[in-house]
């Protein structure tokens, strides 16, 4: 299966050297570009409901971990501060 999905890709890789070589001036390099994200965006997968509901508690766990870090440091560098340049 690797070998198929291999064989794939240097297809997939030798038609956009032909498709670059052919598109010489700047319209046919657009119109070449946008066609290959168009492509590659068919073989985008959407998640499903339940894995969007566990990426996202996943990021606000993250992001609240990085708070609270933050916050910590944030407290320990106003006091040390503070105890440096007190009169």
């Amino acid at each position: 299966m690797a070998e198929e999905n291999e064989k794939a890709s240097e297809d997939l890789v030798e038609k956009a050297k032909a498709d670059a070589e052919k598109a010489r001036n700047p319209i046919q390099r657009a119109a070449l570009f946008i066609r290959q994200v168009l492509a590659e965006l068919g073989k985008v997968t959407k998640p499903t409901r339940q894995e969007l509901v566990k990426f996202t508690g996943v990021v606000l766990a993250f992001v609240a971990v990085v708070m609270v870090i933050i916050s910590a440091l944030d407290w320990v560098f106003l006091n040390v501060v503070t105890f440096v340049f007190a009169d």
